[in-house]
């Protein structure tokens, strides 16, 4: 048996999940390994350093970008990503207020054993030059403006309402000097001023053996992974004594000493909604059984339409939140929080007192609903299994707040996942038990309440310090000075992107696609599926086709895969529906909120709907799509237990023919879908894709009839309506669009999941088919499905010469998509080289991501392909220099066509390799596998086996194919004669981008997301969006 440092702490089975957990500590170094056993085709790795800071400097943030900038045994920037998008990776990571974590997620076990000793070395042995942390971090270049990467990612953050609201709270809730109560992002200010001895010196303290947990998920061979680890064990320093633990050794946060009342500005000039956190410091991490009961207040509270909060503040005429939300921090003690948005400004202290008011009637044992509780109780423990099943996500998370707060013995961690026995005991309490915790942990434990409230003229006060700021850099440096700053700038640059030796790529070779274990789902007719396809033909077939009642009307397939639980999308599309009635659709979306009229009259209340609802299914929606695609078609969705199949059948029923538009509902929701608009019009990216919807498509594309903007008026004018007595007319129009909708015609039935306990999986559906039965029979054919590119307008038909330039005040970065033309055939030819191409400009280390994220640019810059709309976009996420990151994306794809640079060979293999990683993740669950395989063999007719196919031709394309895609496809999204831009930016800067794209041939139109609701536009035409990608 082969001798390890590593000494097994625990290991388990999970008693309700496809997962057994090891977990191992080093004895010679205190460096911890958790691996999570779940069936996958991916390998997750998520590398963990507790990190306290007492200020807002943004060290650990920092640290984060600048690890991945090279280890001293690799002393190159980006090798760690080239090399993951050799073997079939990503790499990412997050800092959190408590944690830095580092994560590598790759199709297969092969490419992550090769990765997992070179990523170690980063972060154990980081290069940390001066010259990265001066281009990832924060610099001036040699025009004045300030850029970096991190500063950019700030930036961007920083004057959100959700930002301001949230450090404001941890500021009050925690001391000065407590680690919880710093910015770990770090402040633009603090960042200004940042040195990289400050981050060298808090890598040195913190990033130690013994303050770093390995937590892996997915399938490996684990006694490979222990060699791995203990070689990597072998070089690291030993553990002497026992350092301090982050946070579990420092001076504790106990509950605070009085109630903070506080209200806080955030930037915007609609004054009309604000937002308000209620937080308190609650109980130990440790005591299991009292956070457990603590979250399932929180959904008492908050979790659905018949919720406490949401029945009495939200569910209510005039409400005074449009939505309420639960959530906790996982601290060495657990911060509760419960968030409201879209609370009107001048209720927000009333909204205040009306929330302790009701959390404390209901610590009183007689006026606790026991009843509802322990739904909630079944509810929740069924959300819980179903979601550890599809994804061992939530095991890593808890390994790693186990690692960062548990005992050091590891006996945490099976304490905290290996049953659910916490919810057999909490379906015991009584009432005073349940009454007790409320008044101990949320009535006599004091709180804080941040009531965030927006201000106009801090608007005014910010975009007037921001220019100072710009004049200063100016009056500073001066001409001579700012080309110091330039040259040094540009110095660094050229140090940072040393090309890596191919010879460094190439050595650790190339793991084979072919042992990528995806998953397998079986496929099964039933009823009008005439489909060819790769249908199975066993003994389930034979059941499922002897179950089908002669001349059954509706389309249904099957996806069978092990599970606990069946999914239902019944999937219909929007060409039903008359153009006038689809702006209705965001009203009908709620349709599970509505009560019922019965066939035999009996009236449900939509209190009770929605009681039945949530203890007889898992989840249930209607929403736009299918696997989050086709954006035109229209879905409802329900989960649920296998054994509730025929109930889940009857509740569709129920819901879709007798759901009754009562004017009290619709006017509720009517009037959350106005409140919650000024929260989006604070997104400048969302601002940027409305402006985009409205423009490139005609009142028919759901892309238009749903988007906030062209709808508020309309919103109002039916409560207007609403108001003076005419709700009849809405009421018909909802039925109509109700009946136009749900037509058997068009519903396509998909079953996934649990289909073999499935009793009568086709019979079951004979009285659904009488309710909904047309008087004439004409299913809709897949191929006639209507897709967004039917839908557009005048301007999307041409995609041409219009440059839209939308401003919203709360917001102080730049977003920008730029679109042209493409073709919408899943399997034309082109759309092979254009994915290939795609990968390889926006890769991980890539041009753009060198040439724009690496300069400061900009946070983010993609490529997106979407077919459904006919569409290729460049997009600009964060950006700190929109224009220069325009410019720059310009340039790069004109190199490659002139030939100027080269597509090379390894990188084209890179690209390839990435590609195999995006798909492996896209089926990394069984249910998405089952999800992915309809929709290419259905949806886009891709035929089976589309993965190996596409992968193949991918292979055959070779660089000067590759130059011909970019000189038909990517010119011309820089070209004003073939494309259209979308940009959402800051007042300030409007103008300044007017002149720019004007100086590039666009007809510029301006638009000012007005505080009153009214858009303005410079040119008084229309304009619209798009956003959802297709998938590969």
């Amino acid at each position: 048996m082969t001798v390890t440092n590593f000494v097994k702490q625990t290991s388990f089975p999970v008693g309700y999940a496809p997962a057994h957990i090891t977990k191992w500590r080093s004895s010679r170094t205190g460096l911890q390994l958790t691996y999570i056993d779940h069936p996958s085709p991916m390998v997750n790795g998520y590398f963990a350093v507790a990190t306290e800071i007492e200020n807002d400097s943004g060290c650990p943030h920092t640290l984060e970008h600048l690890i991945f900038m090279g280890s001293h045994k690799y002393p190159y920037k980006g090798l760690l990503d080239s090399l993951g998008n050799r073997f079939f990776s990503s790499t990412n990571a997050w800092t959190a207020v408590d944690q830095t974590v580092y994560t590598l997620t790759t199709a297969g076990w092969e490419g992550f054993k090769t990765l997992l000793p070179i990523y170690l070395d980063h972060l154990f042995r980081p290069t940390l030059t001066d010259e990265a942390c001066l281009t990832e971090v924060y610099h001036i270049d040699g025009n004045g403006q300030e850029k970096g990467v991190v500063f950019s990612e700030m930036q961007g953050i920083e004057s959100q309402s959700w930002f301001i609201s949230f450090l404001n709270m941890q500021r009050a809730l925690y001391r000065e000097s407590s680690g919880y109560s710093s910015e770990t992002g770090g402040l633009m200010s603090e960042l200004r001023k940042l040195t990289n001895s400050d981050i060298r010196k808090f890598h040195q303290e913190n990033y130690r053996p013994d303050n770093l947990c390995v937590v892996i998920t997915g399938s490996v061979d684990q006694q490979e992974l222990l060699d791995i680890m203990d070689q990597i064990d072998s070089e690291l320093p030993t553990l002497e004594a026992p350092n301090k633990r982050p946070f579990v050794d420092s001076v504790p946060d106990e509950p605070l000493q009085k109630t903070v009342v506080k209200e806080v500005l955030f930037p915007d000039t609609d004054e009309s909604m604000g937002e308000v956190l209620v937080s308190w410091i609650g109980p130990p991490a440790s005591d299991t059984l009292l956070n457990v009961a603590i979250d399932l207040l929180g959904s008492y509270f908050s979790d659905s339409a018949i919720s406490v909060f949401n029945r009495a503040l939200i569910e209510i005429e005039n409400p005074l939140a449009t939505d309420a939300d639960y959530s906790t921090n996982d601290y060495v003690r657990t911060g509760i929080i419960f968030s409201f948005s879209g609370v009107p400004t001048e209720s927000l202290r009333d909204l205040d007192d009306k929330v302790k008011e009701l959390i404390k009637h209901h610590s009183q044992p007689e006026n606790f609903d026991l009843i509802y509780a322990r739904e909630l109780i079944h509810q929740q423990r069924l959300k819980f299994i179903s979601k550890c099943e599809k994804s061992a996500s939530t095991f890593s998370n808890i390994a790693i707040e186990e690692f960062i707060y548990g005992n050091v013995d590891g006996s945490d961690l099976s304490k905290w996942t290996q049953d659910l026995k916490e919810y057999d005991v909490l379906a015991g309490w009584t009432a005073e038990d349940w009454a007790k915790v409320i008044h101990d942990q949320l009535v006599v434990n004091h709180s804080v309440t941040i009531l965030g409230k927006p201000s106009a003229q801090l608007t005014e006060t910010q975009n007037r310090e921001n220019k100072k700021i710009a004049e200063d850099i100016l009056a500073k440096y001066g001409k001579d000075g700012l080309k110091k700053l330039g040259e040094t700038l540009k110095r660094a640059q050229e140090h940072n992107d040393r090309e890596i030796p191919s010879s460094i790529l190439t050595q650790f070779g190339q793991p084979d696609p072919e042992k990528i274990s995806f998953i397998n789902t079986k496929s099964y007719r039933g009823g009008l599926n005439q489909l060819e396809g790769p249908y199975e033909e066993d003994t389930t077939a034979q059941r499922i086709a002897q179950d089908t009642p002669a001349e059954f009307p509706l389309f249904m397939h099957f996806e069978e895969f092990k599970s606990q639980f069946t999914t239902v999308h019944l999937v219909m599309p929007s060409s039903f529906i008359d153009t006038n009635l689809l702006r209705y659709m965001s009203v009908i979306e709620e349709i599970f909120t509505l009560p019922i009229r019965l066939p035999d009259g009996t009236m449900l209340p939509y209190d009770q709907v929605i009681s039945e609802l949530n203890n007889d299914f898992i989840d249930f929606e209607l929403d736009n799509g299918f696997d989050n695609q086709f954006q035109e078609l229209i879905t409802v969705k329900v989960k649920f237990e296998a054994k509730n199949y025929e109930k889940a059948i009857s509740w569709l029923i129920s819901v879709m023919k007798y759901a009754v538009f009562d004017k009290n509902r619709v006017k509720i929701i009517l009037e959350k879908l106005v409140n919650s608009i000024p929260d989006e019009k604070r997104s400048g990216e969302l601002m940027m894709y409305s402006c985009q919807f409205r423009t490139l498509f005609n009142a028919r594309s759901l892309k238009k009839a749903q988007d906030c903007i062209s709808n508020e008026q309309f919103y109002k004018d039916l409560l207007a309506k609403i108001d003076d007595d005419q709700f009849a007319e809405i009421e018909n129009d909802l039925n109509k669009l109700r009946s136009q909708l749900f037509d058997l015609n068009g519903m396509k039935v998909f079953v996934l999941g649990n289909c073999t306990d499935l009793k009568a999986p086709v019979s079951s559906w004979s009285r659904f088919v009488q309710e909904f039965k047309s008087d004439k029979a004409q299913p809709i054919r897949f191929s006639d499905l209507p897709r967004s590119f039917n839908f557009k307008s005048e301007i999307g038909e041409k995609m041409a010469d219009k440059a839209y330039i939308v401003t919203t005040p709360a917001t102080e970065s730049t977003h920008l998509i730029v679109s042209t033309a493409i073709p919408t055939e899943y399997l034309h030819e082109d759309i092979f080289q254009i994915a290939l191409a795609s990968e390889f400009f926006t890769a991980v280390e890539g041009p753009f991501w060198r040439g724009i994220r690496g300069t400061g640019l900009a946070y983010g810059a993609s490529i997106r392909r979407d077919l459904e709309c006919g569409t290729l976009s460049f997009i600009i996420y964060r950006g700190a220099d929109g224009e220069g990151a325009w410019k720059t994306a310009k340039d790069i794809i004109h190199d490659y066509a002139s030939g100027k640079l080269q597509f090379d060979k390894i990188n084209i293999e890179n690209s390839i390799a990435a590609i195999v990683n995006a798909l492996a993740d896209g089926e990394s669950s069984s249910y998405d596998a089952a999800s992915s395989k309809i929709a290419d063999n259905i949806f886009k007719n891709r035929g089976p086996e589309y993965v190996k196919f596409f992968l193949k031709k991918l292979r055959t394309i070779t660089s000067d194919q590759l130059v011909d895609i970019t000189k038909r496809y990517f010119v011309p999204m820089f070209d004003s004669q073939h494309s259209v831009i979308f940009t959402c930016v800051p007042p300030s800067k409007s103008t300044d981008y007017e002149k720019f794209f004007a100086s590039q041939g666009y007809d510029v139109v301006i638009e000012e997301i007005a505080a009153d609701s009214d858009w303005e536009s410079g040119s008084g035409s229309e304009s619209e969006s798009e956003s959802e990608s297709e998938s590969e």
